[in-house]
């Protein structure tokens, strides 16, 4: 079954069609790409992305990617760049056009809106509601809300962990204990000894309710913090690197460019003020 739906701010694919694509495509949206079931996989110029059941990830208008494979159920949202630059324009006040890190990622409030949408289009479009368009442009405005709020990209100064407060306080408490020691050079030991839990169900259980593992988590956490640094302050990309956590300078500026596809020296050209 497929359900493919235009609304004004953009357009809706549901489907279990496991059709591949074996063209590269680069298209002029922001495109949330959702596993709803099953496992999916993708390339692009930077990395290969896996995603798990309830994993996502955002694509950039014109980011160069390819289908390789779908499971079962995909989910798929494309925002007009127009709708969602002026949202940000007029939530955050930044007027330069917001990149998202080209990474896999899990989020409860993005889980809930997907689920929620998806079940809610099929039956509207079993009694060919003729208020659904409406809805999903509503709706789109929900989740660019949600997007600018919860998911990695150049405008994010934290990573929001609030949600996981309630879902699972454990990894919530180790998250907060590794965010204020952010530079710590952290070992698997050391974080599952917050939780107060062994290293392997630790790992196990972040893979799960976050989506990455916890080191990959750490780095875009300093990724972030480090992006604060090169808009606000003059230090070199070396101290900044170093300041954060990032073991070389080469690991840092390659980490930043796989993600965002820039290096730290244009992003902070582009973003400082």
């Amino acid at each position: 079954m497929s359900i493919v739906l235009q609304a004004t701010q953009g357009l809706l694919l549901s489907t279990n069609q496991k059709k591949c694509e074996s063209k590269w495509r680069n298209d002029y949206s922001y495109k949330l790409i959702y596993s709803i079931k099953g496992s999916m996989y993708y390339q692009t110029e930077r990395s290969d992305i896996f995603l798990s059941k309830n994993e996502f990830i955002l694509f950039n208008p014109n980011d160069m990617h390819k289908q390789i494979s779908v499971d079962d159920h995909k989910f798929l949202i494309e925002l007009d760049p127009r709708f969602f630059n002026q949202l940000t324009t007029d939530i955050t006040f930044i007027k330069d056009d917001i990149s998202f890190a080209l990474t896999a990622q899990k989020h409860p409030l993005i889980q809930q809106w997907v689920h929620f949408i998806n079940d809610y289009v099929q039956i509207e479009e079993v009694n060919e509601s003729h208020s659904l368009e409406l809805f999903l442009d509503h709706s789109f405005t929900q989740l660019a809300l949600i997007i600018l709020k919860v998911m990695i990209g150049t405008h994010s100064s934290d990573i929001n962990i609030q949600p996981f407060k309630e879902i699972h306080p454990a990894l919530y408490k180790t998250m907060n204990v590794i965010k204020e020691d952010f530079q710590h050079a952290w070992s698997l030991d050391e974080m599952a000894g917050v939780s107060d839990i062994s290293k392997f169900q630790f790992a196990h259980l972040f893979k799960e309710y976050i989506g990455i593992s916890p080191f990959s988590w750490l780095q875009l956490y300093r990724i972030i913090r480090s992006q604060e640094m090169l808009i606000n302050t003059k230090k070199t990309i070396a101290d900044i690197s170093y300041s954060c956590g990032f073991s070389t300078i080469s690991v840092y500026n390659q980490l930043f460019k796989r993600l965002y596809g820039i290096t730290p020296s244009f992003f902070r050209g582009k973003y400082t003020k």
